[in-house]
């Protein structure tokens, strides 16, 4: 472990220069979201479960369109490793173009049919009125957000994570600020409860994309959107980029249904139960934004060494990011423990939700350590490697084979209290720690994907 720990100046300089903007990012995300489901919260249970399950038709959104960039990204930070910039102009905007294709798509489903879409996860009358209310609006968001978050993990590729932590912390900043205004009717501007949470995020996102069009295109002519380069993808570049894309995409896709398969279980227990959920979600997303930042400098980090062919640096710095993020996990997962109850308490809930709320986090302190250790190796070195498959199954076997069958059995068969249904579910997170670990020790994950390009 001494020698793992132990490293070249490079190593830690690069991870701290990509890896703390993209926390820095996620930390606000996850307050500014933090925040919003408390002034949601304010407005009682049924807001706070309305919201959450129209964020959840979100997430499945953003977990697409994020997926299609992320699998550009391999492409990007290998071309860029190779030093190979051409390439890198045709798949950032090869990217673009299927990323804004399916939040159209999506978009168009959400603003049709909200109500439908919130009765899947909920049978309850005030909660589908009030998540189609809120889904009906928010939907208009998703192809500016979209486009802005492939511009965000195109500059990641190249090292450049400054500039998109400033730009979201603008837009986020916005987005808290106009909550405050719209939900409760402060400031002169009228009060719309669910809605003005809605309006705000779609206003943030489109000030986002603009600000994140300007910058990109004057300051790195090589991420700019262009129709005519567009056109000059090849076939074959097409084919290869695809055939990476592709296992990233149904990797997040099979991701994205299981969560919202999970959200099904837990809302058929109870409203109650689906809120002490939501809850739980924002509080410990914020002690996971460093594994977030590292699997993101990871995947750059692993990418570049083997697209410049140093494939002995790749499996040196994947070992490394492992012990980081054990040692780490451990740190967050007392912290997390020791605040759940003053957190929990920020949320104006009903006493059994608040209960349900810290035993949750209890367990999600518990599991910390292998949650950020499996984001990291799935999301960032497998990835950045260039063996999107494995990762593709690994998450797809231990979701749905066990993760999901743990979840029905809890909530259906034995009908226990949301919590221990929980607890049943982290058996995936096990089962998934055990795979990655395998297959980093095997060495088979390096795949140089731009050699013959």
């Amino acid at each position: 472990m001494k020698n793992i720990i132990k490293g070249d100046k490079i190593f830690y300089y690069k991870l701290f220069t990509l890896a703390l903007p993209v926390i820095m990012q996620n930390l606000i995300t996850s307050s500014l979201s933090m925040v919003d489901g408390v002034l949601v919260g304010k407005l009682g249970n049924e807001p706070v479960a309305a919201v959450g399950i129209a964020n959840q038709y979100g997430l499945l959104v953003f977990l697409m369109y994020a997926a299609i960039h992320s699998g550009a990204g391999i492409f990007i930070a290998q071309f860029w490793g190779k030093k190979d910039y051409e390439n890198i102009k045709k798949v950032v905007n090869l990217g673009a173009a299927l990323g804004a294709g399916v939040a159209i798509l999506f978009s168009v489903a959400g603003i049709l049919f909200p109500g439908q879409i919130v009765g899947i996860f909920n049978t309850q009358p005030m909660v589908i009125e009030l998540g189609a209310d809120f889904l009906r609006i928010f939907s208009f968001s998703f192809i500016f957000a979209a486009i802005s978050f492939g511009i965000s993990v195109n500059l990641r590729s190249i090292g450049k994570s400054v500039m998109p932590m400033v730009i979201s912390g603008i837009a986020l900043g916005v987005n808290t600020l106009l909550n405050f205004a719209l939900i409760f009717g402060l400031w002169g501007f009228p009060e719309m409860g669910v809605k003005g949470s809605a309006t705000a995020t779609l206003v943030a996102r489109i000030i986002e994309m603009a600000i994140f069009l300007i910058v990109s295109g004057r300051y790195y002519d090589i991420l700019r959107l262009r129709i005519k380069v567009l056109k000059a993808v090849s076939s074959d570049l097409f084919k290869r980029v695809s055939h990476t894309m592709v296992p990233v995409v149904l990797n997040e896709l099979c991701w994205g249904l299981g969560f919202a398969v999970y959200s099904i279980a837990y809302g058929r227990i109870s409203t109650e139960a689906f809120a002490a959920v939501q809850i739980t979600n924002n509080i410990t997303n914020l002690f996971l934004v460093a594994g977030f930042g590292m699997a993101s400098a990871s995947a750059v980090m692993v990418g570049h060494v083997i697209g410049a062919g140093e494939e002995h640096k790749a499996r040196d710095y994947a070992w490394k990011f492992i012990t980081l993020c054990l040692l780490g996990g451990i740190v967050l997962g007392i912290a997390l423990h020791f605040t759940a109850p003053s957190v929990a308490r920020l949320y104006d809930v009903t006493p059994d939700v608040l209960k349900s709320a810290i035993v949750i986090l209890n367990i999600n302190a518990f599991i910390i350590p292998i949650r950020l250790t499996n984001i990291v190796s799935i999301v960032g070195i497998l990835r950045g490697g260039g063996d999107a498959g494995f990762a593709f199954k690994a998450e797809g076997v231990t979701m749905w084979l066990i993760g999901v069958p743990m979840a029905f059995a809890g909530a259906f068969l034995l009908r226990l209290e949301v919590q221990w249904v929980v607890l049943l579910v982290m058996a995936e997170e096990l089962a998934k720690i055990v795979l990655a670990v395998l297959r980093l020790r095997s060495g088979k994950w390096i795949k140089n994907v731009v050699l013959e390009v």
